[in-house]
């Protein structure tokens, strides 16, 4: 997305609503810590229902799933899974997300705790961007001899779906199509569809090339494929990508897919798997001076010497 696209807003925010998973003791005093640092700013501060509960914070006031839709911002405290998990949830909404970091990483939470109230000026002054992150919509069907399809399970997914046979070091056959165009047929031990959002997650570490979050693309990356001429690629970010297998020996074998690593839709080879971009993007909010390279550095020791 280039400078021009990004979405710097003049409107200060004037209501959040708290978003945590991380149902830690601790967790709960940095809970008031927050709302109280809103108040203090004239932001106001709510929970989700879940989080007041599973922080035992009742006298907190609440909001329900409809009523977070009419808030200007949701803040996830916790780590990049939290935010994960809330972006599945909550990304219909169509309501910007902030993750605090209450947790190692942090490459999506990337607001500091030591900073909070900085950061927090800054949303009530209105010096902030939204940027837009493509979400994966992944559909696994299975098809039956008349032709009748079948829903077999489904998911959201912020980072990556991994399409593998859920056993270490198992080659199976995918076939790959891009918008009903055949690409390749692939033996290996599975498939990462990624989002630029998930380029520095898992599909990097199976040898993936770091994606500018702005980027309208998707990635594909094999898992340990049997021939070294199968190269990870990178496509329009609009395309729909659909994976089947094949039975080599005609049994059908056990698959998984996962989604975010956290979520795991289990089926068979006579299934087939659609993975489309979602309908509404993930929207991030940043405060201003947000610097996606140097949280490369700082984050992953991106370019850092090795001597």
């Amino acid at each position: 997305m280039s400078e021009s696209a990004e979405n710097f807003q003049a409107k200060p925010i004037g209501s959040a609503v708290i978003v945590s998973k991380v149902f830690h003791r601790p967790m709960g005093e940095g809970i008031r810590e927050l709302v109280r640092l809103l108040e203090e700013r004239g932001i106001k501060a709510s929970l989700d229902i879940s989080t007041a509960v599973g922080f035992n914070l009742p006298d907190l006031p609440t909001l329900s799933g409809e009523g977070m839709q009419h808030c200007d911002l949701i803040i996830v405290a916790g780590g990049d899974g939290s935010l994960l998990g809330a972006a599945r949830g909550l990304v219909d909404l169509g309501v910007p997300m902030l993750g605090v970091n209450r947790g190692h990483l942090g490459l999506l939470t990337d607001v500091s705790p030591d900073n909070l109230e900085e950061y927090f000026d800054k949303l009530a002054q209105g010096r902030y961007r939204i940027e837009s992150r493509t979400m994966l919509d992944v559909r696994v069907y299975r098809v039956d001899e008349d032709g009748s399809g079948e829903l077999v399970g489904k998911s959201l997914a912020t980072n990556e779906s991994v399409v593998h046979s859920g056993m270490m070091a198992h080659m199976m056959v995918f076939k790959v199509s891009i918008n009903d165009r055949y690409m390749y047929t692939l033996r290996g031990d599975g498939i990462i569809v990624n989002t630029p959002t998930g380029s520095t997650a898992y599909a990097l570490s199976a040898g993936g090339s770091i994606i500018e979050p702005g980027l309208n693309a998707l990635s594909l990356v094999p898992m340990f494929p049997q021939s070294l001429n199968c190269s990870p690629i990178i496509i329009p970010g609009n395309s729909r990508v659909r994976i089947e297998f094949e039975n080599p020996e005609g049994v059908a074998e056990l698959i998984s897919i996962n989604c975010d690593g956290q979520v795991t839709v289990r089926a068979d080879t006579n299934c087939h798997v659609n993975i489309a971009p979602h309908a509404m993007p993930l929207k991030l909010l940043h405060p201003e001076g947000y610097d996606y390279y140097s949280l490369l550095r700082q984050k992953i020791g991106w370019g850092r010497s090795l001597v």
